[in-house]
């Protein structure tokens, strides 16, 4: 009962359309919907320039400027013929070209005047677009499941990402805490080596001296005697002093009190050594435990030895500890301020009414078309490439539009005495994500499409499954009324078919 209602309904409306699919020559070009304005004696142009009666509606003659007396006709320029195309979907085109011996109608109604005869194509082209129409409804089906699963792992992924930032933010609190103590810490230990540094630094600058001192002096005296009298006593003083701080080992010493004959015996040399040895905070014993009498500090050539760089250090047994703590924590920081700064710009932008947008986020699309690479990077920027090195800005990212059914790219590179660059992305339902299309239909202004899972939405697949379904129901109508199903019993069995796989929640037939 439920479908033959259905049909009942569908026949009657279908009837009534059909009284008028072989509409009179009055009302020929004139869509079904637009009957009732011209049924007055006396009609407007659309315009409103004028006025003309009904006998001059499809006169042949033109009385209106924008073709509302001739739909019918080709006598105006501006006027458009309705085709009706019953089983297929209707179209307008120019009223030039009725009648122009071109079938342009697939039910052939434009070429009325019997010079050409058209066969009625409409129901063959009704069912290529009805087929066309059914892959395009089992892509959307498949496109729109796909879209949930990637909703759904968009907001897993924004979830993790803010757990991710606020666990960041914390450890940041705390590396940025220990960073500074290990700073203070050590900038104390560097302050104290270089305070022992300049020590020996002056050390090493008066052991310098004395050895400058002591070859000069090697240098101008003779071998065996001292240049002069004062010399001798001079060092004589000198070593008596540095003896009589010393304490010495050897009991049977052949110095004399005065000093002056061991001094006679010395040579030059022995007696520079005793000299430099004072200045160098040597002992007369150390002097002599040596069995050369050269200093301990004295290398082999003579030379005082230099202090190993590893006196420089401080006394400080976590120095080099506290170091490479301060390295590592400082690094660690460095990294954590990076993904702080990186989570915090992907998460600020519009991702979406349900974030699902965000896998987008750090791709890049491209086509190549002619020579060149377009490449389009959501939330970032768009480009055009020619060759490995020639790059053109198209736009950088602006923002959504459309209701999220397209990206927005601008103040590109600016056009030669025209304006900045900038491109339009829309987003058509595909089951993979990709660049399908780049035109440019104004100078500098370009448009692409972006086939994607995210523009298969649930609202636009219920609105073409209702589209087919009248489509079909009306073709099964107009198949039981011309009597190419012989019974209304197998068009009751198609509507049951139809109505099976009508939407649950929908009640479009």
């Amino acid at each position: 009962m439920k479908v033959a209602f259905f049909l009942s309904i569908a026949i009657l409306s279908l009837l009534a359309s059909w009284s008028s699919s072989s509409p009179s020559v009055s009302f020929l070009g004139i869509a079904p919907q637009d009957e009732n304005y011209f049924r007055k004696e006396t009609i407007k142009c659309r315009n409103g320039s004028r006025k003309f009666t009904k006998a001059q509606l499809n006169d042949d003659f033109c009385d209106c400027l924008d073709g509302t007396d001739e739909p019918g006709t080709s006598a105006c320029p501006e006027g458009k013929f309705y085709c009706r195309n019953v089983g297929h979907l209707p179209t307008s085109l120019y009223s030039s070209m009725v009648n122009d011996g071109i079938c342009d109608c697939c039910d052939g109604s434009d070429e009325y005047d019997g010079k050409v005869k058209c066969r009625n194509t409409c129901w063959e082209a009704g069912k290529k677009a009805r087929d066309k129409l059914q892959k395009l409804i089992d892509m959307y089906r498949e496109g729109v499941t796909i879209r949930k699963r990637e909703v759904e792992q968009a907001k897993e992924a924004i979830s993790k990402d803010k757990a991710e930032l606020s666990v960041l933010k914390a450890e940041e609190k705390s590396l940025d805490k220990l960073v500074n103590q290990l700073k203070v810490r050590k900038e104390q230990i560097e302050k104290a080596e270089g305070k022992e540094q300049l020590e020996k630094d002056n050390e090493d600058r008066s052991n310098a001296d004395v050895e400058e001192n002591f070859e000069t002096t090697e240098a101008s005296g003779k071998e065996d005697s001292l240049t002069s009298e004062d010399d001798v006593i001079g060092l004589v003083e000198q070593i008596s002093i540095f003896q009589d701080e010393s304490k010495s080992e050897h009991e049977d010493t052949n110095v004399a009190e005065d000093g002056s004959e061991s001094i006679e015996d010395m040579s030059k040399e022995e007696i520079g050594r005793l000299v430099a040895s004072r200045w160098t905070g040597e002992r007369t014993g150390q002097v002599e435990e040596t069995g050369s009498g050269a200093d301990s500090n004295e290398g082999k050539d003579g030379s005082l030895n230099k202090p190993s760089d590893g006196d420089s250090k401080t006394n400080d047994p976590d120095a080099d500890k506290i170091r490479e703590e301060y390295k590592e924590s400082t690094a660690r920081l460095s990294s954590a301020q990076e993904r702080i700064s990186s989570l915090t710009e992907k998460l600020k932008h519009d991702l979406g009414v349900d974030g699902e947008f965000y896998t987008l986020y750090g791709q890049c699309f491209e086509t190549k078309q002619d020579k060149y690479v377009y490449k389009i990077c959501p939330f970032k920027e768009a480009v055009q490439e020619e060759g490995q090195y020639h790059k053109t800005q198209l736009g950088y990212w602006e923002k959504f539009e459309e209701s999220y059914s397209a990206m927005l790219f601008s103040n590109g590179a600016g056009c030669w005495n025209g304006p900045r660059r900038s491109i339009k992305v829309k987003l058509r339902c595909g089951l993979k994500t990709e660049l399908t299309d780049v035109d440019e239909p104004s100078r500098c202004e370009y448009l692409a499409v972006l086939s994607t899972p995210l523009g298969c939405l649930d609202g636009k697949l219920k609105v073409i499954v209702h589209k087919h379904q009248r489509s079909s129901l009306l073709l099964l109508t107009l198949h039981c009324l011309t009597g190419k199903w012989g019974s209304q019993q197998e068009l009751e069995g198609k509507l049951e078919m139809l109505q099976k796989e009508k939407p649950e929640g929908h009640d479009e037939l």
